[in-house]
């Protein structure tokens, strides 16, 4: 009995390792903005605390490759994932092919000049100051296309996950308007690896997206809020499989391209992980 209430004891005051976080920066190649303060940790997950604010390491995405360097947001390694990217050969056929480069990597994130509608950049703003700002969620990557027509949809697929609970948190958003609402339809899959993800046929996270006159405004770019401005979708992987994800204009009346800022993806903690946390902080309270 002394025997097993130590280890238990040993293992409550060994504090779980920090939970395993992405963070992905679709960037501007023509400017190739790299995130830097003050906007390291401007993003839905540090906003909530899903992500610490010690954890403050992105990837700058700024092409269609494959990429195989992927770091995580504590700046370790993250050497078994994989991301690709794509978009549908088709506009409108909802089906997104990664083997089909996304046509539009070049959203600056002016945040809109329309007459009389408030512009997403501005002091506090959750898009940043101003267009020369670093902010992840400012600028992104589009499907080609004409806006209304023959607009197309984009999408990643992340493979390499360990098997567990997560949460995605995204930010799809024109950034180049600030005329009207933007809706975008987000979808999600988890399966096993393939070369394309049909999406169609699946349930949509609606991201609203709305404008404000200037004499309506009252500060709604300043806070990151649920199904206005991101999504946050749930989902398990097992091993071996992969986790996709689809953005699709909401309004084919006004844009049915895809447009993609910023994903973080963030492991949830196994309850007995988090029962060993708050143990392991009880003893180390006791030993002070």
């Amino acid at each position: 009995m002394k025997f097993t209430s130590l280890l238990l004891l040993s293992c409550a005051c060994a504090l779980p390792a920090s939970a395993v976080n992405l963070m992905l920066d679709f960037g501007n190649p023509a400017t190739n903005s790299v995130v830097a303060d003050p906007y390291l940790t401007l993003s839905p997950a540090h906003s909530v605390g899903a992500i610490p604010g010690t954890q403050t390491s992105w990837n700058t995405i700024t092409t269609s490759s494959d990429r195989t360097d992927l770091i995580y947001a504590n700046g370790n390694s993250a050497s078994t994932l994989t991301l690709d990217l794509g978009q549908e050969s088709t506009g409108g056929n909802g089906t997104i092919d990664f083997g089909t480069g996304i046509g539009n990597l070049t959203l600056a994130g002016t945040g809109g000049g329309a007459s009389g509608q408030q512009s997403l950049l501005g002091t506090g703003s959750i898009y940043g100051t101003n267009t020369s700002s670093t902010a992840a969620t400012r600028d992104g990557f589009f499907g080609s296309g004409a806006a209304t027509t023959t607009g197309a949809a984009i999408g990643m697929r992340l493979d390499g996950l360990a098997a567990g609970d997560y949460v995605a948190y995204v930010m799809a958003r024109n950034t180049n308007t600030s005329t009207a609402s933007y809706p975008m339809n987000i979808y999600s899959s988890v399966a096993g690896t393939s070369t394309s993800f049909a999406f169609s046929s699946l349930a949509a996270a609606v991201q609203a997206n709305p404008g404000y006159t200037t004499a309506a405004y009252a500060g709604q770019f300043t806070s990151f809020v649920l199904g206005d401005n991101y999504q946050k979708i749930n989902f398990t992987i097992a091993e071996g499989q992969s986790f996709f994800l689809a953005v699709d204009g909401g309004n084919d009346a006004i844009d049915r391209r895809g447009f993609l800022n910023m994903v973080q993806v963030v492991s949830v903690p196994e309850p007995s992980s988090l029962l060993l946390g708050a143990l392991g902080l009880l003893c180390l309270r006791r030993r002070r």
